[in-house]
């Protein structure tokens, strides 16, 4: 048994889709364990002064880390170190991860250490609307959180290698036991020390975060420890690739901090509301974009090295119908159904009704483009694999300075649901400006006969899950008052069956070539699953 489980934790995924489905199970448990932490936070702290304080914190270590670790990861480490596996070997590309780590390390523990230092200073520029006790909570909060900065920085290289090798299972269930974590704060140490017990509970979090990857991740791909190297010829490729995805990230962090820090001078709970309804929108782009996105990368990776640029344009198109086809539907339902979702993740304790309404309206203006947020992680990493880091760095500065833009003017005007249209409207810039500029790089159109087809047949069928769903809706709520949370549910649970039931109809008479993909994909792992199943039953003589 136990020989089992350590084979299929150590397996590697044969293709794209394969490697996808199982990163978005994956993340669907992960997001099911995150929305149960957010419920804890939201009917602990509602939507005040402590929670604002808790998320808010995150800004500044978050900002660090994306920096510094998710822009070498991505766009330098994965491309640089598949490469050395095609072409130098596994021991040179396992020495190459060992220089990369204490490299990476000894500059993220430095920055760390700095801020940690300068918090007082650096902290208040985040919330300008903050002051007194509130303000001091969240600097101390900064604080704790930075050592979960380290640990994931650690467990970052560790999942860099497991992707660049594709062995995807301990890499996908990292996040459940990193909000495990954090749950086990909220229920252990919030008791005892208040909002800082959820801080600590992310130190936990991170923790197993980077014991899950790093039981895999050493043996297969990292070589003896190593000195940092700033001067070898890997890590120099890989900074070299680097320093623009950096700017793209900063310019991503930078977009949230001043989207916080206009919240922050708006009607208290706005900074909480503005981030459970950013985490309740990122679901299906955890789900669909980000899960396709990491599986593509080291597949576009080694076509690149491989010098196939034509089989690059497939893969790229066949994954962006993929995402196109899941993220439409997921749209429809997150409209039809955003106050329902709220009440029923959040609608519990000190958050009332006042702060449902408030959230539903901010995630309505985030769902309006989960298209565009699920697909531009799928063109920025065709990019990477390009070992073109700039153009998505451009693009990203665009988007942000038209965010703000727009964000500064909306605030007045409409309070935090304006922030998150803001956010929208640059979201679609930036998915546009990819686009266009990928055709331009892989010459011609991209779209096809076959994306427009697709995307029409999904379309119409997303329209007849919207339309049906909210028949269904409005039907429950005409028997039910709506007032308990199984009243909710139970609208929420039939409008769902109803419109995906329309939604599966139309698209089988349509014949939608992604539907009968979908299917298979799915029929082929439940079959898998049986057959270890039985090789289960069989080692235990059952």
């Amino acid at each position: 048994m136990l020989k089992l489980l350590k084979k299929i934790w150590k397996v590697e995924s044969p293709n794209i889709t394969s490697a996808a489905l199982l990163l978005g199970l994956a993340s669907l448990a992960s997001r099911l364990v995150g929305l149960i932490r957010d419920r804890m936070l939201a009917s602990s702290f509602g939507a005040g002064d402590a929670l604002d304080a808790y998320y808010a914190a995150f800004r500044l270590p978050d900002f660090f880390y994306q920096l510094i670790i998710l822009g070498a990861i991505t766009a330098g480490f994965i491309p640089v170190f598949t490469e050395y596996l095609q072409r130098k070997g596994d021991e040179q590309a396992k020495a190459l991860a060992a220089k990369v780590f204490s490299t990476i390390m000894l500059v993220l523990v430095a920055v760390c250490i700095a801020f940690a230092i300068f918090a007082d200073f650096l902290v208040p520029y985040t919330v300008p609307g903050f002051t007194g006790a509130k303000l001091q909570e969240t600097i101390n909060l900064a604080r704790i959180l930075l050592i979960s900065t380290i640990l994931l920085g650690m467990s970052a290289v560790m999942g860099g290698i497991l992707q660049s090798m594709r062995r995807f299972v301990a890499f996908a269930f990292a996040p459940v036991l990193y909000n495990l974590g954090i749950i086990s704060g909220i229920i252990f140490l919030v008791p005892l020390f208040g909002v800082a017990g959820v801080a600590w509970g992310v130190v936990i979090g991170a923790f197993f975060h980077l014991a899950v990857q790093a039981i895999v991740a050493l043996p297969l791909g990292m070589g003896r420890p190593q000195i940092p190297a700033f001067k070898d010829k890997g890590v120099l490729q890989i900074i070299k690739l680097t320093v623009p995805r950096v700017g793209a990230l900063a310019a991503m962090q930078i977009n949230l901090i001043v989207l916080i820090a206009f919240a922050s001078s708006l009607k208290s709970g706005s900074v909480a509301i503005f981030n459970l309804a950013n985490n309740l929108q990122f679901v299906p782009i955890g789900l669909i974009g980000i899960s396709f996105a990491v599986a593509s990368l080291p597949a576009f990776s080694k076509l690149v090295a491989e010098g196939d640029m034509q089989g690059l344009r497939q893969s790229f198109l066949a994954t962006t119908r993929k995402v196109f086809f899941l993220i439409i539907p997921a749209t429809a339902i997150t409209l039809l159904l955003r106050a329902q979702i709220v009440r029923i993740l959040y609608g519990a304790g000190e958050f009332g009704w006042d702060a449902t309404i408030r959230t539903a309206d901010v995630l309505a203006m985030f769902a309006l483009s989960l298209i565009a947020q699920s697909a531009a992680p799928v063109l920025t990493r065709v990019f990477y694999a390009l070992k073109d880091s700039k153009t998505p760095f451009i693009v990203a500065a665009i988007s942000m300075t038209l965010n703000i833009v727009i964000a500064y003017f909306f605030k007045d005007l409409y309070g935090v649901t304006g922030l998150a249209a803001a956010f929208s409207i640059g979201a679609f810039t930036q998915f546009g400006l990819l686009w266009y500029l990928l055709r331009k790089r892989l010459g011609g159109h991209l779209e096809g006969k076959e994306l427009t087809i697709s995307l029409s047949k999904t379309i119409l069928a997303s329209l007849a899950l919207f339309g049906f769903g909210w028949l269904a809706r409005q039907y429950v709520g005409t028997i039910f008052p709506l007032r308990t949370f199984l009243q909710v549910a139970s609208q929420a649970v039939a409008a769902t069956i109803v419109g995906v039931a329309a939604f599966c109809t139309l698209a089988t008479l349509l014949n939608v070539q992604e539907f009968h993909e979908f299917l298979s994909a799915m029929k082929s792992k439940l079959l898998r699953k049986a057959k270890i199943s039985e090789g289960i039953d069989q080692e235990q003589g059952i």
